[in-house]
C-alpha cells in the first residue's frame, strides 16, 4: 500500500513540475505567454467593440421592426455576432488581452437615437447603420488580416470575413425595400 501511495505522489510531483507550478497549463510551447503583437491586440479590442454594438442594434431591431425580413436579418446578426464575439473573447483570453465589456459611447448614442424611431423609418435607419457598420468592420478585418502576426487571430479573421460580407450583402438587399 505504501508503494502505491509513493508512486502516486511521485506521479503528482512530476505532473505539477511539468505544469511549471500552474495546474491546467502543461508545458506546451503553443500555450506559453508570448506577447501578442500590437496589431492583433488592437484588432481584437476593436472587433469586439463593433461586434457587441451590432449584436445590440440587432436585438433592438428584432424587438421593434415591423418587417418579417428585417426581423429575420436581425436574428441572423444576433446569432452570428454572438458566436463571433465568443470566438474573439476566447482568442483574447488565451492571449491575455483585456477586452471591453460594452460598446463604445458612439455606438451607445446610435442605439438611443435608433430607439427613438418606429415603423419603416426605424427599419430603414437600422439597415443604413448595418450597411455602414459592416463596411467599416470588413475594412477592419481585411486590414488586420494583412497586418496581424498571430496565427490564431489571422484564422479567426479569415473565417469571419465571408460571413461579414454576407451580412453586408443582405442589408443592401433589404434596404431596397425602403427606397
Amino acid at each position: 500500500m505504501k508503494n502505491k501511495f509513493s508512486a502516486f505522489i511521485t506521479i503528482a510531483i512530476v505532473f505539477i513540475a511539468s505544469c511549471n507550478g500552474n495546474p491546467g497549463k502543461a508545458d506546451n510551447p503553443q500555450q506559453s505567454e508570448v506577447p501578442v503583437d500590437r496589431e492583433s491586440n488592437d484588432f481584437l479590442v476593436n472587433a469586439l467593440h463593433n461586434g457587441m454594438a451590432e449584436a445590440r442594434l440587432a436585438k433592438l431591431a428584432k424587438e421593434k421592426t415591423i418587417s418579417r425580413k428585417v426581423k429575420d436579418y436581425a436574428g441572423m446578426i444576433m446569432n452570428d455576432h454572438g458566436i463571433l464575439n465568443d470566438q474573439l473573447k476566447a482568442v483574447s483570453s488565451g492571449l491575455h488581452i483585456v477586452l471591453p465589456s460594452s460598446p463604445d459611447k458612439g455606438m451607445q448614442t446610435k442605439l438611443r437615437s435608433l430607439n427613438d424611431h418606429a415603423g419603416k423609418d426605424f427599419d430603414r435607419i437600422f439597415l443604413d447603420i448595418m450597411i455602414g457598420d459592416h463596411e467599416k468592420v470588413i475594412r477592419l478585418f481585411e486590414h488586420a488580416s494583412k497586418k496581424v502576426n498571430n496565427a490564431e487571430v489571422k484564422t479567426l479573421i479569415d473565417n469571419a470575413l465571408p460571413q461579414l460580407n454576407k451580412h453586408l450583402d443582405s442589408a443592401r438587399a433589404l434596404i431596397r425595400m425602403y427606397k
